[in-house]
């Protein structure tokens, strides 16, 4: 694992356990098993690591995006398929360990929700331009984000359901698309 990961994943997790306020650059440092002066190296500041925290979760989504782009055939609701599809893998994968830090982060910070605004901003552009009515494209899209989130903040756990919800949803789709 790449020493950013390790950074990044060792900041999500002290700020789960702990709450952001708690959270040092030291303390990182630890739970990243490098020293302090590795971790500066990499992040100047608390607020950068943040920040990075944020930039690479929006990153990784979109390289999901992209990755199920490539391997699904184009057409109408490509990009809803795939923007689904993402969500179950992050779902899936348990990445959103590192996700519900950020509702902290946003707390504390909320400069760094311009960084998700100009991500759902992109996204919501891409479902506009993937030709389905706009009452397909929301109910793909904040049925994902809702599942997304809902996991993100522990609430109650969708890993078990999500993958069937939205694949019986990308179903409708598919039938449509066949009609």
């Amino acid at each position: 694992m790449k020493t950013q990961d390790k950074i990044l994943n060792a900041a999500a997790e002290l700020i789960l356990e702990e709450g952001i306020s708690n959270v040092t650059l030291e303390k990182i440092a630890n739970r990243a098993e490098i020293s302090k002066g590795g971790l500066l190296y990499h992040y100047r500041t608390k607020e950068a690591l943040f920040q990075e925290l944020n930039v690479a979760a929006i990153r990784e989504f979109d390289e999901a995006i992209v990755r199920y782009l490539n391997e699904q055939p184009n057409g109408r609701g490509a990009y809803a398929r795939a923007y689904a599809l993402a969500t179950i893998e992050d779902i899936q994968k348990g990445g959103t360990h590192r996700s519900s830090a950020l509702i902290s982060i946003f707390s504390d910070h909320p400069e760094i929700m311009e960084i998700w605004k100009e991500g759902y901003s992109r996204w919501q552009q891409q479902f506009d331009q993937d030709g389905l009515g706009w009452e397909e494209a929301a109910v793909i899209r904040y049925v994902s984000d809702g599942l997304w989130f809902n996991e993100m903040a522990g609430t109650t756990s969708t890993s078990s359901f999500a993958a069937d919800l939205l694949h019986k949803l990308l179903a409708c789709i598919d039938k449509e698309k066949g009609d």
